[in-house]
């Protein structure tokens, strides 16, 4: 049985170093592929000796294989390094067009060749996936297809149709009840200490390619300004916290070039954006709005949500920690932070703007517009949530995690999921080898 993956950095590459441990256990004659994004990744493999190549340097080879494919069809395979990429201007969107055909008959051509039985995927966006979703589907490739993500609360999701808002259980889990399942604390293992030098070669590498204007697009970063300190250290401080309100929201923001930012916000709401809908709709309340960015993103966010935030008197940048900001809010708007999830499990009301995977659990409400957002809102402030039953978040969501996700995280200290991924691989990969048969 041949197994084909697409890896982006060590850390990764140490993840699925022991998924291929794991399924040789099982089977001595398994191949794996795996094709890495960034250096780390293939190096972290390759002095493992394991069968690994390069993407990006995959494409430079010779190839006379071309898969016809439409011009909407490359603009949505690139979409993710589009947004990232803006600062190249105009010029970039023909660039990533090439970008994605060449991605696309590349993936043709290895595939083609290797002849995978399994194939296995790191997430379910950005260019290196969403070639190879395309190709796999366009080509009607008759094996099982797995996409791997992180998961909350030490999890990990492995999905045969997409990870976060595209997996096959986001709608499912509007069924959950949580009966006779109890309520888990989050797991707190020790996690693994990559060795710096992998990463630290990414760095070197896209720092010498930026300079003579060579840098791949999918090795780009979305270019982030940062606040002035002295404007920003007034935000947190605002007399709006000395005065009595009937309540408060929190509004979650997230990382600015987070996939789920971009792919999973159909509303396309920007940072400011999100926090004026949320003042808007918060109006006739009179709730204080306190916004909470992501801890490593701390004066990344566009000057214009800075200035809003200080050109109000009801919005507040939060300092706290979440377990405060959360203790503090009558409510929780995101568009699909992981955050929303933290809040859910606390009874809070959340309202999520953009599509999550776990936006249908019992209890979540959902917004598409302005208006819907200020209705769910007033409900939350009226009747303290909007839970149509007495069911128990946390019981739910331990249902949702037995049911749906697989114990431990890829960057634990110790791996244990590895071999329950590696046994769903080869169940899937001889189910298919039956059936062709």
């Amino acid at each position: 049985m041949k197994y084909l993956t697409v890896i982006y950095f060590d850390t990764f590459a140490r993840f699925f170093h022991a998924i291929e441990d794991e399924v040789k256990d099982t089977d001595p004659n398994a191949e794996f592929l795996h094709l890495s994004i960034f250096p780390s990744g293939w190096a972290y493999l390759k002095t493992r000796r394991r069968k690994t190549r390069l993407l990006p340097l995959e494409l430079l080879k010779p190839n006379t294989t071309h898969i016809d494919v439409s011009v909407a069809d490359l603009r949505t395979i690139s979409n993710y390094h589009a947004v990232v990429g803006a600062h190249s201007g105009r010029a970039n969107d023909a660039a990533l067009r090439r970008r994605s055909q060449r991605y696309v008959d590349t993936i043709a051509r290895i595939i083609d060749n290797f002849r995978p039985d399994v194939v296995l995927l790191s997430g379910d966006t950005r260019i290196a996936c969403e070639a190879m979703r395309y190709h796999l589907k366009a080509s009607h490739f008759p094996g099982p297809v797995f996409y791997f993500e992180q998961g909350p609360n030490g999890t990990t999701m492995l999905d045969r149709q997409g990870v976060n808002a595209n997996a096959s259980f986001r709608f499912l889990a509007a069924e959950l009840t949580g009966q006779g399942y109890e309520p888990e604390a989050a797991r707190k293992l020790a996690k693994y200490k990559r060795n710096p030098i992998y990463r630290a070669t990414d760095y070197a590498v896209i720092a010498l390619l930026r300079v003579f204007g060579k840098l791949p697009p999918e090795w780009d970063t979305m270019r982030l300004g940062s606040y002035p300190e002295y404007g920003y250290a007034e935000l947190t401080t605002a007399p709006i916290l000395e005065a009595p309100v009937p309540g408060e929201v929190l509004v979650a923001l997230q990382v600015p070039d987070d996939a789920n930012n971009i792919h999973h916000n159909p509303l396309k709401l920007n940072d400011h954006g999100l926090l004026q809908w949320v003042l808007t709709a918060t109006e006739s309340l009179g709730w204080r709005v306190r916004v909470r960015e992501h801890p490593l993103y701390k004066r990344k966010y566009s000057a214009e949500l800075y200035d809003l935030l200080g050109a109000t008197d009801r919005a507040i940048l939060s300092a706290q920690s979440l377990a405060d900001d959360l203790s503090a809010a009558n409510a929780v708007v995101t568009i699909n932070s992981t955050t929303g999830l933290d809040a859910y499990l606390q009874s809070k009301p959340v309202v999520v703007l953009g599509n999550a995977y776990y936006d249908h659990l019992p209890g979540i409400r959902r917004a598409a517009d302005q208006q819907q957002l200020t209705d769910a809102l007033d409900v939350a402030a009226a009747k303290g949530g909007f839970a149509d039953s007495d069911l128990d978040p946390r019981k739910v969501f331990a249902e949702l995690k037995a049911r749906y996700l697989l114990p431990g995280h890829y960057q634990d200290a110790d791996l244990t999921t590895p071999a329950l991924i590696a046994r769903e691989l080869v169940a899937a990969g001889e189910a298919a080898a039956r059936d062709d048969r």
